[in-house]
């Protein structure tokens, strides 16, 4: 009788614990506007941009642990597309049908640092993996740049970028939130060819490196806001 009076007692301590631990978790999905623009290494000194704004979008779940009332560490696997529109700098007419599009598989790691109820920063790193691309370039030889060219882009795989963003509670279930990204790994390389004399000799120069970046506008919803989330 003993041993079983000690087993209910571990066991209702047990149980007492999980939820606690419970308590502690907050989960739900988030969407967002993502204003995407590739960052490209020294192409100021070829006379052209190559890449202007496209608009986006991700789609992401997210589980967050409270730490504390202060702390928090979220994962947010998800959906994003990332890229850019080329523009031609002496033919930018077309500019619309030469789009890079880059789907990813997401997974930023954040901590959230919350100042009070309800504003709260995060930041962290995020891995991503290409799953698919859409482009539309031009050839080197329908590129109108009188003194380089571009090679085709040879994009990597896998992705690390830092990401810091700023939130909002409205209420217990929605925030909204800010936040910019940037890969710390290349997405491509970029080869410039130098047509010498009106001809195309098909040497690569120089070499640039293409990086992701974005603006990103999310609005979250807790399906479960944990214990330590404020109202």
């Amino acid at each position: 009788m003993k041993t079983l009076k000690l087993l209910v007692i571990a066991g209702m301590m047990l149980l007492l614990g999980l939820n606690l631990q419970a308590q502690k978790i907050n989960y739900g999905v988030l969407a967002g506007y993502v204003y995407a623009t590739p960052h490209v290494t020294q192409y100021e000194d070829y006379g052209t941009k190559l890449f202007y704004p496209m608009h986006s979008f991700n789609v992401n779940g997210f589980v967050e642990y409270r730490l504390s009332e202060t702390w928090g560490i979220a994962a947010e696997p998800g959906y994003i597309r990332k890229g850019g529109v080329f523009k031609d700098k002496e033919d930018i007419s077309n500019s619309s049908d030469h789009q890079l599009r880059l789907h990813y598989i997401q997974l930023p790691i954040l901590a959230n640092v919350y100042f009070s109820d309800r504003f709260f920063i995060s930041f962290g790193p995020e891995f991503a993996y290409l799953i698919n691309k859409d482009a539309s370039f031009p050839s080197l030889e329908e590129q109108h740049s009188a003194y380089y060219k571009f090679t085709p882009l040879e994009e990597s795989a896998f992705e690390i970028s830092a990401l810091i963003g700023v939130n909002y509670s409205i209420t217990k279930n929605i925030d909204l939130g800010l936040r910019y990204n940037h890969s710390i790994t290349r997405f491509s390389e970029i080869g410039w060819i130098n047509p010498r004399y009106g001809i195309d000799l098909g040497i690569v120069s120089e070499r640039s490196n293409a990086y992701n970046q974005y603006l990103q506008f999310i609005v979250r919803y807790r399906i479960k806001p944990g214990a330590n989330k404020r109202s």
